[in-house]
């Protein structure tokens, strides 16, 4: 073992990990460090300062887990394993240790390895078990057990449609595209589960039996014209009847990382997303040409909050591979999200001149763009992507609704709503459009029991959110229903405490039934908050001020509004 951590801790500090002399922690301060780095996500300081504890605790068994864990998170698995080795050789047992381990024998393609250590360990369940254990059995070239293996977790409860799957890719790995087709059609039995790859594969599948005609129309089929750049350089291709080999597995390894791969797609919105990472990880280990693994490590990052190394991750993509639309699309979004936003938007303007085909680059920029304030070139951006849509369907409502936006921050009002009323029509009951439309006829006073109809529908989509319950206090107010407002817009103080806007509404309420003195009070808060969040450009800090000094009345006299007054019959 004393070997094994000599070799780790050579490579650590060849790689700029560990600190020297005055630079380095003692044990506890480095460990404290890498325990709160690992709670945040932010796996390569973590790796950094574990592997600087280690080296003064080299014994500490825990540590060793924890900083493999870490290495592995960040997409070392050179370093990963070397941990590994030393958790073997001790006393103690660590699950993702050895199937850590395993992933290394399948990428070396030492299948009877694998297979002995699938024997000691399980990586997830008796199925997937029986998965991998199958195409350690077809690296040897052992098909025919390997396919009773298929089939046995296939009879497993809930796993069905993803054995059939793998047993479709193994028979096409040696050759028998009938039967794959046969088990994606449903022809037989239970059609395998067609996942994003999956029906790349399955195209792949029937090029190889000659049907590029069928493939052509199964993948407009299934990804009609949400097409990304990855299907569409695909159709492209059949349609250009280029010769395409089966490729999308080529080894027992290859076929194992699908395993690990699907197994973490599956599993994305039940299991904690540092658990999948690791999967996400190992999958690429054993599978480096599925670039749709290292997309989705790419993803979890961005979910964990690890913004950074999702961009490293992304850029991880070759240019060269038709995912690198999809890669540079995550990676300008995770540069957007550290307020880099000149860069992203910059990564997505060359990306919409490089791939002027791709509605979704577009849709993205506009998105950007509206978001930064630049509402002129973001409705170019729409109308865009908006030119490329043939048949408009319930999910394109956002693009038009955001266009509307986009429209009304310009001042074109009427535009704007042909695409909010388009937006209803494709999605009726979306809260958000409903919402904005509403808010807006109470803001130019408008309409205003049409307005007050329209947001009691979102606030009965969405009970909860505060932002909705605001807007229909706010409309109640407007209509000099007072009494009522004071009730939904306590409610959403409740709900957005901080919220500069809300606290400012409820301020007008209460000075409107007459409670002064907290008006003032909610006044002072939205001051408070409207000075915290710089940029705030839906309420006017000088305005609030004007309220604490002469009130309200005055206020609404100076500008010549209507003085507050209680509705007929209220």
């Amino acid at each position: 073992m004393l070997q094994i951590l000599s070799n780790f801790l050579r490579l650590a500090a060849f790689g700029g990990v560990l600190a020297t002399g005055a630079q380095a922690q003692d044990a506890s301060g480095a460990y404290l460090a890498a325990r709160q780095a690992a709670m945040a996500h932010d796996y390569q300081p973590a790796s950094q300062y574990f592997a600087r504890a280690l080296s003064q605790s080299p014994q500490d068994m825990a540590l060793v887990a924890q900083a493999m864990s870490a290495f592995l998170a960040v997409g070392d698995v050179g370093k990963a394993q070397i941990l590994a080795k030393m958790l073997a050789s001790s006393s103690q047992t660590q699950p993702l240790a050895e199937i850590l381990q395993l992933a290394v024998s399948f990428q070396a393609q030492d299948y009877d390895a694998a297979l002995a250590q699938l024997e000691m360990t399980s990586v997830a369940g008796t199925a997937i078990d029986d998965l991998l254990k199958g195409w350690a059995l077809m690296g040897l070239g052992q098909v025919g057990d390997a396919l009773t293996l298929f089939d046995a977790a296939a009879n497993a409860e809930g796993m069905r449609s993803f054995a059939l799957y793998q047993k479709a890719l193994a028979l096409s790995l040696v050759g028998d595209f009938n039967s794959a087709e046969s088990i994606f059609s449903g022809k037989d039995q239970t059609p395998a589960a067609i996942s994003f790859r999956g029906s790349l594969v399955r195209a792949q599948i029937l090029l190889q039996l000659g049907r590029s005609v069928d493939a052509i129309s199964f993948l407009n089929d299934f990804h009609g014209e949400d097409a990304d750049q990855e299907v569409l350089t695909m159709i492209a291709q059949l349609e250009a009847g280029v010769a395409v080999d089966f490729d999308m597995v080529r080894n027992g390894s290859e076929g194992a990382g699908e395993v690990l791969f699907f197994l973490a797609m599956a599993l994305k919105n039940g299991e904690g997303y540092d658990d999948l990472l690791l999967y996400t990880r190992l999958a690429s280990h054993m599978a480096p040409r599925n670039v749709h693994a290292l997309l989705l490590s790419a993803q979890l990052l961005e979910e964990l909050g690890n913004p950074s190394l999702a961009i490293e991750t992304y850029d991880a993509v070759p240019r060269s591979h038709p995912a690198f639309v999809s890669a540079e699309l995550g990676r300008a979004r995770a540069m957007y999200g550290i307020g880099k936003a000149e860069m992203s938007i910059e990564v997505l303007e060359q990306l919409a001149e490089s791939f002027p085909e791709v509605r979704r680059v577009h849709e993205t920029l506009g998105n950007f763009l509206r978001q930064e304030g630049n509402f002129s070139l973001a409705v170019q951006s729409y109308d865009t992507a908006i030119a490329m849509i043939d048949q408009l369907k319930p999910s394109h409502w956002y693009i038009h609704y955001a266009r509307g936006i986009a429209h009304d921050r310009l001042g074109a009002w009427e535009r704007g709503m042909r695409d909010f009323d388009q937006a209803l029509v494709l999605s009726p009951d979306q809260f958000q459009v409903l919402n904005y439309v509403g808010y807006s006829l109470v803001e130019r006073g408008e309409m205003l029991e049409e307005a007050l109809s329209m947001i009691q529908r979102a606030v009965a989509v969405q009970p909860t959110a505060g932002y909705i319950i605001d807007s229909l206090g706010w409309v109640q107010y407007r209509l000099g229903y007072y009494q009522d407002a004071v009730v939904q817009l306590e409610r959403a103080v409740e709900l957005m405490t901080t919220d500069p806007i809300v606290n400012d509404h409820l301020g007008d309420v209460y000075w409107a039934v007459g409670r002064k003195a907290e008006a003032l009070f909610q006044w002072r808060r939205a001051l408070s908050f409207a000075n915290e969040i710089k940029g705030h450009d839906d309420i006017d800090p000088v305005r609030v001020q004007l309220k604490l000094d002469i009130g309200l009345d005055a206020v609404l006299a100076e500008e010549g509004a209507p003085p507050l007054q209680v509705a007929d019959g209220y």
